[in-house]
């Protein structure tokens, strides 16, 4: 498996916290790893007494989630799993109110 230099090159210095820098160097050929990782940071897991990422270091682990979600195909896999459209579920034709189409529910909903 690559290295993932245009993944972590130039985003590990915006991030605040060395030992989240460590880490992620440390699973650089476990891309699978590396993004439960980054998911893990964002779980609240202190009983609501996490103060959360400041803005540049939360942007660079969004970035790094963004590029391995791509590499790994997690959009499609999501994708597959969106119950499609119900074809009873549709806008009716009628008379707007409040500038919106009643919408008829589907049986038994």
């Amino acid at each position: 498996m690559d290295r993932m230099p245009d993944v972590l090159s130039g985003r590990l210095e915006q991030i605040a916290y060395p030992h989240i820098r460590d880490h992620l160097l440390q699973l650089q050929d476990d891309w699978p790893g590396m993004l439960e990782y980054v998911n893990h940071l964002f779980l609240d897991t202190r009983g609501g007494t996490r103060r959360g990422f400041d803005f540049t270091t939360a942007a660079a682990l969004m970035e790094i989630k963004h590029d391995l979600m791509v590499r790994l195909d997690e959009f499609a896999r999501l994708r597959d799993q969106v119950p499609h459209r119900d074809p009873q579920f549709t806008a009716g034709a009628g008379k707007p109110v409040n500038g919106y189409h009643p919408i008829p529910l589907p049986k038994h909903w």
